[in-house]
């Protein structure tokens, strides 16, 4: 069995035995809802379960399933594979800016696996959404779609463009820590997550971030490149991120010098 069906697996358990693994209160870990940082944030329509898996002493395993009996080391496999595959695209993005790689490697050594259900709503699909409009805090974020369910959608010149599933592929989002970090080259993407009315959708994020008691710092071409963003604290930079709800890239102002 692979790392698709034990997700799925898992997320047809009874309540009872995924509450097992529910998060605690302002914790990130465990099964529940992403994160709440207020009484009247609208709660979107699915249910998550995130595990911290590297580095291997960041696991807490008490979070970590043992049903079904494969899902641990399905979980392990698949975190290691993708933090290979994390590792060329960074030695990738070093190349493009013309800087050693060196400056990037520890950039994606902490990651965090989130799984994702997003349950049919047929009475008013529209009225709710999988996931509220932002740009993700990390450098990158590795998705895999576990199914053929469009819901993912990019915003660009202001507009929602759905993006066409692919079970075979990796997709790969630019985070506002590599925005930084490239001093506004790469650009973090802003998406949402529709509902459909009919069928669930599932899919498994890889959000890939620096040491947390790291920084990050703008890599500039020239001495005369006008510097977009300030030097910041990871750890800083994710604890605001998190206090604060999904609202489009706005996290990012933390950040910035100037308008882009």
């Amino acid at each position: 069995m692979g790392i698709k069906e034990d997700i799925q697996k898992f997320f047809q358990l009874p309540l009872e035995v995924k509450n097992a693994y529910a998060q605690d209160p302002g914790g990130l870990q465990g099964y529940g809802q992403v994160f709440v940082v207020s009484d009247d944030q609208k709660l979107e329509w699915a249910d998550r379960f995130a595990l911290f898996t590297q580095p291997p002493q960041a696991r807490d395993m008490s979070y970590w399933p043992s049903q079904p009996h494969t899902f641990r080391n399905c979980i392990e496999q698949y975190s290691s594979e993708v933090m290979k595959f994390t590792h060329s695209l960074a030695i990738f993005i070093a190349k493009t800016l013309d800087v050693d790689p060196e400056l990037v490697a520890d950039k994606h050594v902490s990651q965090v696996l989130r799984m994702n259900y997003y349950p049919p709503c047929a009475s008013t699909p529209e009225k709710v959404l999988g996931l509220s409009p932002h740009s993700d805090g990390a450098f990158l974020t590795i998705l895999l779609e576990l199914n053929l369910v469009q819901g993912l959608q990019i915003r660009r010149h202001g507009a929602w463009i759905p993006v066409k599933p692919h079970c075979d592929a990796l997709l790969v989002n630019v985070g506002d820590l590599l925005e930084i970090m490239t001093n506004g080259k790469y650009k973090s993407i802003e998406h949402r997550v529709t509902i459909n009315a009919h069928k669930e959708r599932l899919s498994i994020s890889a959000f890939q971030i620096p040491n947390y008691d790291g920084i990050i710092s703008p890599i500039l071409e020239t001495t005369e490149e006008k510097i977009l963003y300030k030097t910041v604290k990871v750890e800083e930079y994710l604890g605001f991120y998190f206090s604060n709800k999904l609202e489009g890239k706005r996290a990012l102002d933390y950040a910035k010098l100037s308008e882009i």
